[in-house]
């Protein structure tokens, strides 16, 4: 059992960081395409007729990369005024309720995308591009998403295996450190501005 864990905890690490590289080049990608298609069109009096359709099709591919990072950071918008305010049981049983419900969602809407994609024969206009291109970051991500919060359900109760959780909390760590120097430093040049020196400087003079 313990192994699983481990094995589903480094495959969320490893995942995210390919998911993230990807997404960044889809990003870099979709803002390269778009600048051709304006230069094309003010500066050359030619409209590329495939920018909107690759742009759309990137665009969808990258609003589902980021859910799958926002996923394995936990960093989704929430409101949590009324729940705050519950005893700590309650509340992790109510996350755990609201996880269940999450991975239900996600099953389903990968399911009904792959019962959906055998209907999906036709193209796009310019690039002939086949539609479940268009839905397949919907069944790949959702079915992605539902094992992210599979695997955060099963750290619940067999702790010491989120191995991503300890790599963002020891770069916090070194963050807050960072910035905790940084601080100092600036405080410090302040010091020399206004011309203030510290006790020990002034017991010498």
């Amino acid at each position: 059992m313990k192994g699983l864990v481990k094995a589903l905890n480094r495959f969320v690490i490893v995942s995210y960081d390919v998911i993230k590289t990807v997404a960044g080049a889809v990003m870099a990608s979709t803002i390269l395409i778009v600048t051709v298609g304006i230069i094309s069109r003010y500066f050359f009096h030619h409209a590329l007729s495939w920018v909107e359709e690759i742009c759309c099709l990137l665009l969808i591919w990258l609003c589902y990369l980021s859910a799958s990072l926002t996923t394995v950071t936990k960093e989704h918008v929430v409101a949590d005024f009324l729940s705050s305010s519950l005893p700590a049981g309650m509340q992790k049983a109510l996350r755990t309720v609201i996880r269940i419900c999450e991975v239900v969602f996600f099953a389903v809407v990968s399911y009904s995308v792959m019962v959906l994609m055998p209907s999906l024969t036709n193209v796009s206009a310019a690039l002939r591009i086949p539609r479940l291109w268009y839905y397949m970051p919907v069944l790949v991500f959702g079915a992605y998403m539902a094992l992210v919060i599979v695997v955060d359900l099963i750290n619940d109760f067999v702790p010491g295996y989120d191995f991503f959780g300890q790599r963002q909390a020891k770069r916090d760590a070194e963050l807050a450190e960072q910035e905790r120097k940084e601080n100092e430093a600036m405080l410090k040049r302040v010091d020399e501005f206004m011309g203030i020196k510290d006790e020990g400087e002034e017991g010498q003079l």
